[in-house]
């Protein structure tokens, strides 16, 4: 089995298993994107039974996706091999979706049936935290962390572009490369854009707020939360510039593949932090006091719709990080820009 082929299955195995786990990405008063009063939720039968045939559902479309992938090297050609894995990878995402969606609207009919909560409220509520911007919002001073490397990038592509040869690589495997492209000045760059739009949407979630909105205690620890999570964005975006640099670097002069290998492990230990973050400042926490009920604004629990809303990232309802205010055209212009641009140096 190539180091790709290992790659390509430990990728799969770790999307197949957020999928199945997603509704845990939660806060406890909250269940497939419907909110609640309270996290007793966790407790009701009727919402362990949806939870059950979630898990079900989800787990064995996992499964015998990858008995599928298993068996695909035996029909398909090594270079057919990806698109068999790419077609594989989005059927598992939309029909697992498609689960989520169901167990969203299950969950709905369970809230409506328990009848209403004094807790809940739909008018809207503005919190003060008590806090200034110093001790709730990320500094701008921390941005300047990724200036460096960024810069030394920069610098290594633009004096060693005549140096670097007429193929090089684009992807790159525990052992080193493995898929190479013809040479090209968007080719080269692609990954400082995309480090650079990264730093664009850090600096516009410094200030997104809390899903569950209402009093501070409707989303106890969101301040930290989020202080929190921009900090690990702004640590996932020098690491990736680290990569990149690498990268470069070998397009000049072979680096050894250890390296590689040892970034490739603290990603994954990064996506570890991400995930222990969240449980220790969004799921572990109880809410408590008066709640804001805008399910009408979480299209199937997940698309954040709400014309009156001034933000553009919100914190998400299930998942970790941040979501946009479809009903925001800054949000669509950001949305569309991040396709163009993906699909301009993809080429």
């Amino acid at each position: 089995m190539s180091d790709t082929s290992l790659t390509l299955y430990g990728t799969y195995l770790i999307v197949a298993g957020l999928l199945i786990i997603q509704p845990w990405f939660s806060r406890k008063n909250v269940l497939f994107g419907v909110i609640f009063a309270s996290h007793s939720i966790w407790d009701h039968v009727q919402a362990a039974s949806i939870r059950h045939r979630y898990l079900l559902s989800a787990g064995g479309t996992a499964l015998a996706f990858f008995v599928i992938l298993l068996l695909l090297p035996f029909f398909l050609t090594d270079g057919k091999w990806s698109l068999g894995f790419n077609v594989v990878m989005l059927a598992l995402i939309v029909i697992d979706s498609f689960f989520y969606i169901l167990a969203n609207r299950q969950t709905r009919k369970l809230k409506q049936s328990m009848g209403a909560n004094g807790q809940l409220t739909t008018q809207k509520i503005v919190v003060d935290l008590g806090k200034s911007d110093r001790e709730t919002v990320l500094s701008l001073k921390w941005l300047f962390l990724l200036i460096p490397v960024f810069v030394a990038t920069l610098a290594v592509v633009w004096f060693g572009y005549p140096y670097i040869a007429d193929s090089i690589p684009t992807h790159f495997g525990i052992s080193g490369p493995d898929r190479w492209a013809v040479k090209s000045w968007h080719v080269v760059l692609s990954p400082v854009v995309s480090e650079l739009l990264l730093g664009v949407l850090i600096l516009f979630t410094r200030r997104a707020p809390a899903s569950v909105k209402g009093n501070p205690n409707a989303a106890p620890g969101y301040a930290q939360y989020r202080k929190m999570m921009n900090i690990l964005l702004i640590v996932f975006c020098l690491l990736s510039e680290i990569l990149f640099f690498l990268m470069v670097l070998s397009f000049i002069t072979p680096i050894r593949p250890l390296w590689f290998s040892i970034l490739f492990v603290v990603d994954l230990g990064f996506l570890i932090m991400m995930i222990l973050l969240h449980a220790r400042f969004v799921r572990s926490k109880h809410a408590s006091g008066p709640i804001l009920d805008d399910d009408g604004k979480w299209i199937w629990g997940i698309f954040y719709f709400n014309r009156y809303d001034p933000s553009i990232f919100v914190e998400k309802r299930v998942g970790i990080g941040f979501t946009v205010n479809m009903a925001r055209p800054i949000a669509w212009i950001v949305l569309i820009g991040i396709i163009i641009i993906a699909i301009v140096f993809s080429r």
